[in-house]
Order: C-alpha cells, then sequence, then structure tokens
C-alpha cells in the first residue's frame, strides 16, 4: 500500500488511521501499544447527529477518561468509562449513557472483539427516557499526551489556539471569505492536484486561483472533515483524510480530490 503522509494525502483502505486498515506500526506495534496508554479516536453518529469522540485507554482492556463532541459545537464533553466482557460502559459529564459493544469486520477471526481487532463500537445513548442508537468507527489511535498537549511536536500554542487557526481557515473557506482564509495560511501553499503540485505564494494569489482551488468537490469533502481532535505526523496537523494540513503557522499544502 503506498501512503504519503507529510503535506500528501493519505490514499488506500484504513482502519485505525483515518477510516481503514492502516496497521499499528507506523506509531508503534501492536503488542507495545496493548501495553501503554493511549488516546483511540472515534468518528460517527448518534441518531442522526455527527459527533467525534476520543476514548483515554490503558491497554486494551481499561478506559481512564475520554471526551467526545458533537461536530456542529466542537466542544468536549467528559467521559468515564468501564469495560466489562466486551460491553463498554461510557458516562457522560451531565447525564448521557453511551452502552456500547465492539463490532467486527470479520477479520478478527473468532477472537474476542477489543479495542485492537474491533473496527468500532456500536449500540446506543440513553438520557432519561430519550433512547437513541450509535455508531462509531475508529479513526486513528496514538501514544496518549497530557491534556491540552495533542500538537506539541507542532506547535508551542495551546491545543485549543492552534484548533482555532484550523477551524477558522475551515469556516472561511466553507463561506466563501477569501481574505479571511488566506488569514490562516502560511505562504507559501502548495496544492497538489492531478498528481502534479504548484505553490501559491500570496494571499492575493489565492483569491485569484479561488475557483479553480475550491472546487464543489473539495468544499464537500472539506465540509465533512472535522477540524478537532486531528492526527499529527512529520510536524504537521491533518484535516479530514488529507484534504489540509496544517504546520504552527497556518495551512501549508492542500490536496484537491
Amino acid at each position: 500500500m503506498r501512503m504519503s503522509w507529510k503535506g500528501g494525502r493519505i490514499r488506500g483502505p484504513m482502519r485505525w488511521f483515518v477510516t481503514g486498515a492502516l496497521g499499528m506500526a507506523l506509531l508503534l506495534s501492536t503488542r507495545g501499544m496493548a501495553a501503554e496508554e493511549s488516546l483511540a479516536g472515534l468518528a460517527g453518529t448518534v441518531g442522526h447527529i455527527r459527533v467525534g469522540m476520543t476514548l483515554d485507554l490503558k491497554g486494551e482492556s481499561a478506559i481512564s477518561g475520554g471526551h467526545y463532541f458533537y461536530v456542529h459545537y466542537l466542544k468536549d464533553i467528559p467521559l468515564t468509562g468501564l469495560i466489562q466482557g466486551g460491553e463498554v460502559t461510557l458516562n457522560a459529564v451531565g447525564g448521557g449513557i453511551f452502552q456500547l459493544h465492539f463490532k467486527g469486520n470479520g477479520s478478527e477471526g473468532g477472537k474476542a472483539l477489543n479495542f485492537l481487532n474491533s473496527v468500532g463500537l456500536e449500540g446506543t445513548w440513553k438520557k432519561g427516557s430519550q433512547k437513541l442508537p450509535v455508531t462509531l468507527d475508529f479513526t486513528d489511535r496514538v501514544p496518549r499526551v497530557a491534556a491540552g498537549q495533542r500538537y506539541e511536536s507542532v506547535t508551542s500554542e495551546s491545543q485549543a489556539a492552534f484548533e482555532a487557526r484550523v477551524q477558522g481557515f475551515w469556516r472561511s473557506v466553507l463561506a466563501g471569505k477569501k481574505s479571511a482564509a488566506a488569514l490562516y495560511v502560511s505562504f507559501p501553499l502548495r496544492v497538489n492536484q492531478g498528481g502534479k503540485s504548484r505553490m501559491i505564494s500570496s494571499a492575493q494569489e489565492l483569491t485569484a486561483q479561488w475557483s479553480q482551488i475550491f472546487t464543489k468537490d473539495y468544499l464537500t469533502a472539506l465540509g465533512a472533515a472535522v477540524p478537532h481532535d486531528m492526527f499529527t505526523r512529520n510536524g504537521q496537523v491533518m484535516l479530514g483524510d488529507g484534504l489540509a494540513w496544517f504546520g504552527a503557522k497556518g495551512a501549508v499544502a492542500l490536496n484537491l480530490p
């Protein structure tokens, strides 16, 4: 499988990194990861509402904390969790209980499902008399970092400040606000399209090429991306499945569909 990470778009079927099956070996061996604390990212729906989730794991059999968020708000709701007999119970601060079980894809060979060999979680969310179906797919798994330090290999800014920069770019592009979007770009900006790359050297040049860069297909994909709890690799942060990469001062590369 061919993969491109730094400023490039990730392609091919994946499981743990960006919805599909990319091996733990990209960061740690599966065996090593099982013995250490790690963060597991998930994305999916509660009812028809898009959510994201990060669970703080101790090996494969204990949850020491975590949070989930509604994509519309991008505000973390803390979770506490318990695993018993393959069932995962998550209690949200302020109410709401997730009753979940692991889901496989047939490749586990009859083994009991856990955080290492499953592809996600599914079940229900309940609060009072309200009960909604839940489906979540794993998106990444990385070594545990201190709270608020997810992007420490990229920037000295706080996690919230860095994400505000990414979210500013995301919202501005989707709204067609050209001048505002340029404020969140670290020029020169590399644009990869159709197997070729070109450099955008200034805000003026970005504005001039706006319609060629931010096509309907790109905007549709960007709208589905989640600018929160993002994947980090080689000193850059990835939005979506490689649609955009960010350095400490803003967007540095775009990958057009």
